[in-house]
């Protein structure tokens, strides 16, 4: 099964023998719909009433990304849905047993973001003072984190979060070639490529973790660390976060260094006041994101190799089975290996 980028405006989308007929010009691609899990759909694609019924009665997820890559909407059709793991899941948000849901996809952000640190610290012998001091401040708050007997409150795990985000990227500085003038994360909008890059890899993340909390059965906009706000999809930012290391900054800090890419492969946006991906920068970031996606890691709660993008819905699966029972020990976050 596979995902379905449409990402270039002025495709058109039909339908033809049970098909996705993609049109662009002289450009011409058929899709069978059976062989698509996902699809997502940045602004400038048009779907014909025919191709959203099609989608719609398949129960193909469909997520709408807007440029910068940020959550914009979705299809919803018939799929297939599990009241005991909802009803379990509304009764422990805003409960010490949710918050405890939360500490942990928290830990397992931190605890990859520093891994990935760490990798470039190894290599660079510890000769660069800020990404050794981000390494060595980081795990003063893992080990924080982990000897608590009682969870945090959303507060003090924000603040924590964000704490250890703001010397990640200080860190992450070491793990992209000066030529970028990479200086820290921005976004809304983002105003370098490296920022591009790392907003856009994440819209992407979220559609994937999308399906994922749907396939699992959980409903996507109730949270526990970033909670009950409207118009969001809360449960999968939660998700997402011990993600966005283990598979877009992966990719995106590699991508750089490789010297696939190049400057001219970004453009500004229409305002002047952010930096969009270009063709070829699109492209290439996607294949490299679904080869990601498509490795296998070794997952410690099956004990055997699975692909990121099965170990997604395995880790809403567990988040699902954690709240049925009561019992943290259920969900264990993961871990960069």
């Amino acid at each position: 099964m596979t995902t379905l980028y449409l990402t270039e405006p002025g495709t058109v989308v039909s339908v033809k023998n049970q098909s996705l007929d993609l049109k662009r010009g002289t450009w011409q691609r058929s899709c069978r719909l059976a062989e698509i899990e996902l699809v997502v759909v940045l602004p400038g694609v048009q779907l014909t009433g025919a191709a959203i019924a099609l989608l719609l009665d398949s129960g193909v997820e469909t997520l709408f990304l807007r440029r910068d890559g940020r959550f914009r909407g979705r299809l919803q059709g018939q799929f297939h849905s599990n009241p005991t793991v909802r009803l379990a899941q509304y009764r422990v948000v805003e409960t010490t047993f949710g918050m405890g849901l939360a500490q942990k996809l928290v830990l397992g952000k931190i605890r990859n973001q520093r891994s990935l640190l760490q990798r470039r610290n190894r290599e660079m012998e510890g000769r660069v003072t800020a990404l050794v001091e981000a390494v060595d401040t980081m795990a003063v708050y893992l080990r924080q984190l982990q000897r608590l007997e009682s969870p945090l409150s959303r507060d003090q795990l924000m603040g924590i979060e964000g704490i250890c985000a703001k010397t990640y990227f200080q860190g992450a500085m070491a793990l992209v070639p000066g030529s970028w003038g990479f200086s820290g994360r921005n976004r809304r909008p983002p105003r370098d490529p490296v920022n591009a890059l790392l907003s856009w890899g994440y819209g992407v993340l979220l559609a994937r973790v999308f399906s994922a909390s749907v396939q699992a059965g959980l409903d996507p906009y109730l949270g526990f660390f970033h909670a009950t706000e409207p118009y969001r999809p809360n449960l999968v930012l939660d998700l997402m976060e011990e993600f966005r290391p283990l598979v877009v900054d992966w990719v995106v800090w590699g991508l750089l260094r490789s010297s696939l890419l190049e400057a001219r492969d970004f453009e500004p946006s229409p305002d002047g006041e952010g930096v969009w991906l270009g063709h070829l920068a699109k492209k290439l970031f996607l294949e490299q994101l679904e080869r990601r996606f498509q490795s296998k890691l070794f997952y410690p709660p099956q004990e055997r190799q699975l692909a990121l993008s099965q170990i997604l819905v395995e880790q809403g699966r567990a988040i699902g089975r954690a709240c049925i029972s009561l019992r943290l020990d259920e969900f264990e976050s993961l871990e960069v290996r």
